[in-house]
């Protein structure tokens, strides 16, 4: 499971439709936010900034999710612990068990498996313990391209392969008006901006696709992150069984999101008008387009 960033790419949008608005401020969102697996923020210096448009690609918002430092140590701990209850050796794993929940009381079976070795029963081992943690950074699979520190790695020529792969679904390779760009990929997010017909209502538009560790965790992205974003104009539509939302920034930019089991899909999209309100129906038309 990811945890992925959901990159906001308002900066890339604002640089790919206003070059002949060079003089004109916009609103872009830049900074990072990094969240550990277990659900703790560790980094959080997003912020709203007002520049040049000719500037707008420049800035970009960075959203990462790692194994904290703190809950290494515990994964760490946990496994010693599950290796000693498989070896019998439950003295060393109360002792091992012991000092995980001094750390952090709730974290994951280890209480439990106190409490069974206290009253004489063997605890059951948690076979978890000996898989990557839902943070942890694999190797890449040949062909793909590793990403820099911070940001993303480009696909040009080809599909994602590896975990990202099952993402692709989300990102068809045309949507109605529209013409695919090449898909951008991380470790959990795929991104992929089309261009839009001389008939739309858009002069750019993205979809960001990202994985979350759970579905409460990709509901709680919507809400709190996308929703915060996003804030005006803000209405929930049910498309194809999915609670969707939509929201608008008030100025240029809107959103539609949604939440399919843990993963989050986001289409975003810039007004020709200035009137994201407008844009409501034509995302609708996109959700059930990509949910068909």
């Amino acid at each position: 499971m990811s945890r992925r960033p959901i990159l906001l790419l308002i900066a890339v949008l604002s640089a790919g439709l206003l070059l002949g608005a060079c003089n004109r401020m916009v609103r872009v969102e830049t900074g990072e936010r990094i969240v550990c697996t277990y659900g703790e923020v560790t980094t959080d210096t997003i912020r709203t900034i007002e520049v040049p448009s000719a500037d707008a690609g420049t800035y970009k918002v960075v959203r990462m999710t790692v194994t904290c430092e703190r809950h290494k140590r515990l994964e760490t701990l946990y496994a010693q612990a599950q290796a000693a209850i498989i070896a019998g050796d439950l003295t060393t794993a109360r002792s091992v068990l012991a000092e995980v929940v001094k750390i952090e009381p709730q974290f994951k079976n280890a209480q439990q498996q106190i409490d069974a070795i206290d009253a004489g029963i063997p605890p059951v081992v948690d076979t978890s313990a000996t898989k990557p943690s839902a943070g942890t950074t694999t190797p890449p699979a040949p062909g793909t391209t590793t990403p820099a520190p911070g940001g993303s790695a480009s696909s040009t020529d080809k599909q994602p392969v590896g975990p990202v792969a099952s993402l692709a679904q989300w990102v068809p390779e045309s949507l109605p008006g529209y013409t695919a760009q090449p898909i951008s990929v991380d470790v959990f997010t795929l991104t992929r901006q089309y261009r839009p017909a001389a008939s739309a209502p858009t002069d750019a538009l993205v979809v960001v696709v990202e994985q979350y560790k759970d579905a409460t965790k990709a509901k709680s992205a919507i809400k709190s992150d996308l929703g915060s974003a996003y804030s005006a104009d803000p209405s929930t539509l049910t498309i194809h069984g999915r609670s969707v939302y939509f929201g608008t920034d008030s100025h240029r930019f809107a959103i539609a999101a949604w939440n399919e089991n843990g993963v989050v899909v986001a289409i975003e999209a810039s007004s020709k008008t200035g009137q994201p309100a407008a844009l409501r129906s034509h995302l609708t038309s996109l959700v059930t387009a990509i949910l068909k």
